[in-house]
């Protein structure tokens, strides 16, 4: 039997809270610049989520702590503690940002 249709159950509040998120991995990735392109360490923070995701979900947090960890890794632990902070700061701001409850 041929599949004729996909159907994807999309929640709204993805499409909605989505550019919040990319805004502040762009902001990350120009961060790290010193230790990859944009685009490797976009992967990279990508693989580190989805290690994450079984531990810790989907949501804002998780996020915030594997974009700590994808930074400790790339810099193989050589970082600057200003730049743990400027991360961290980075995920308050989309915390602050009127997301929907559930992100958190």
């Amino acid at each position: 039997m041929a599949i004729k249709v996909i159907a994807f159950d999309a929640d709204d509040t993805l499409w909605i809270n989505e550019p919040y998120f990319q805004e502040t991995e762009n902001k990350f990735c120009a961060l790290l610049e010193d230790y990859l392109p944009h685009h490797t360490l976009a992967q990279e923070l990508f693989k580190t989520e989805i290690q994450n995701l079984s531990l810790y979900g989907y949501g804002i947090k998780g996020f915030m702590l594997s974009m700590i960890e994808t930074a400790l890794r790339v810099s193989d632990h050589t970082l600057d503690l200003a730049i743990v902070e400027k991360t961290i700061s980075l995920g308050k701001e989309l915390l602050e940002k009127r997301l929907n409850y559930w992100m958190a």
